[in-house]
């Protein structure tokens, strides 16, 4: 049986197919009669399955790949995709964070050609029933109006706790990047969708990150216990908390592993809560961090990390030059419009 026959025999859950819907349409733009291939990891069906049932219902030229990390090792397979991504208007890879090799990913975003690519790993049902379902035109316009406060601010100052304060400076020669998941010209974006991040010059003082702290394996940490993270020259040089060692352990484990690689906001609207899961917590309006990964080819950024550990602030007050721009977690008003 072909992989898109296989897809198709999956039981139909129509609870997922609004946000199948809404990626393939709002988000990557696709129209009847264009080129469409599905990557998707083998225990990824049920969400492969919906976006194949979208595209089908409207009318894309499909072809679809059930992977496994053998699959994905092996030249002549992964030549074959390349063909196909090529030639493709649109893409989406489904997969979880770790099952599938690092090279191949990071391939399949990278290949050039005419497509717009939805990057959906780790990506689960209730992410599809929630955070995939939200407006992307809504978050592209909150995203350029918080670029509009940001992008030529000298200093944003964010407070997480009673005393623990942290300044970060951004980098003018460096791009602040909406991520809203609209995508009209060939690129890549991540799905869920939903922040404007840019990589800092400087980054210094402490923060608590009571929403969550993601290491590469394994769930949230600091969700349950308060965790302080301390930060000099732009790098995580300490933390204090009941889990602080595991954080230090895994986050010098790569170059740079410790080297603020993204300051945050989060604009996707549709999150109201957080769920404990990194892909969608991680979009809540709100401020975040992400040490090691700068995500070079979006900010600009010189310098990378094979490594990426965010940690996110749910109830922080931030400021830009003085001004407010998080009050307790919430948008200042006038921002929102």
């Amino acid at each position: 049986m072909s992989a898109h026959d296989a897809l198709l025999a999956v039981t139909d859950d129509p609870s997922l197919m609004p946000g199948a819907r809404n990626a393939l349409t709002k988000a990557l733009g696709l129209q009847p009669g264009q080129r469409f291939v599905l990557l998707a990891q083998a225990g990824y069906e049920d969400v492969a399955a919906a976006l194949l049932r979208a595209a089908v219902e409207l009318g894309v030229e499909t072809r679809s790949f059930v992977l496994d990390e053998e699959t994905c090792e092996r030249e002549l397979f992964v030549q074959r995709i390349v063909g196909e991504l090529a030639e493709a208007d649109g893409s989406a890879l489904v997969a979880s964070r770790n099952g599938l090799p690092r090279a191949f990913r990071r391939a399949v975003m990278e290949i050039q050609g005419q497509r717009r690519h939805a990057h959906m790993v780790g990506v689960t049902p209730s992410m599809m029933r929630q955070s995939i379902r939200a407006d992307h035109e809504e978050m592209h316009r909150l995203g350029e109006r918080l670029i509009a406060h940001v992008g030529s601010c000298r200093e944003i100052v964010v407070r997480s706790g009673v005393n623990e304060e942290l300044v970060l400076r951004p980098d003018p020669t460096l791009r602040w990047h909406n991520g809203s998941g609209l995508l009209r010209a060939p690129g890549f974006t991540n799905l869920p969708a939903g922040e404007v991040f840019a990589t800092p010059a400087s980054v210094e003082g402490t923060l608590v990150p009571d929403g969550g702290v993601w290491l590469p394996k394994g769930p949230a940490l600091g969700r349950s216990s308060r965790i302080t993270m301390r930060f000099e020259g732009g790098r995580l040089v300490g933390a204090d908390g009941p889990e602080s060692d595991d954080i230090m352990a895994a986050v010098g484990q790569e170059p740079d592993g410790a080297r603020v690689g993204q300051m945050c906001f989060g604009t996707n609207v549709g999150v109201l809560t957080p769920i404990g899961a990194m892909l969608q917590d991680s979009k809540i309006p709100g401020f975040h961090l992400i040490l090691g990964y700068t995500c070079p080819e979006l900010t600009g950024a010189t310098w990378n990390s094979g490594i990426l550990v965010p940690m996110l602030v749910r109830r922080a007050d931030v400021t830009v030059d003085g001004k407010p721009l998080l009050v307790r977690g919430r948008y200042a008003r006038e921002l929102l419009g």
